[in-house]
């Protein structure tokens, strides 16, 4: 079931769940609809790929950096990232 048949009898609550679901850490697990819609607002809006972690000009977007920052905010892939630099030795 798509987040538009959840939503159907509930305008403004539809438009309040899309808006939430866009903001990093909020969201914990995602279902398929919602990482489907996450990911279609990313292709479209580079402010909101910069929210999320990527370059504006990204393309390309993995589905484990969006399901954890979905999760855990945006925090969770900066420390993932040190982390892995300093095992490196870097």
């Amino acid at each position: 079931m798509s987040i538009e048949e959840c939503y159907a009898q509930d305008p403004f609550l539809l438009e309040f769940y899309k808006m939430k679901l866009l903001q990093p850490g909020w969201a914990g697990e995602l279902i398929p609809d919602e990482f489907t819609y996450i990911k279609a607002q990313l292709r479209q809006s580079p402010s909101l790929k910069r929210r999320w972690g990527f370059r504006p000009s990204a393309r390309r977007f993995n589905e484990n950096h969006i399901r954890i920052v979905a999760q855990y905010g945006l925090s969770a892939i900066k420390k993932t990232v040190l982390a892995s630099a300093t095992k490196d030795g870097r």
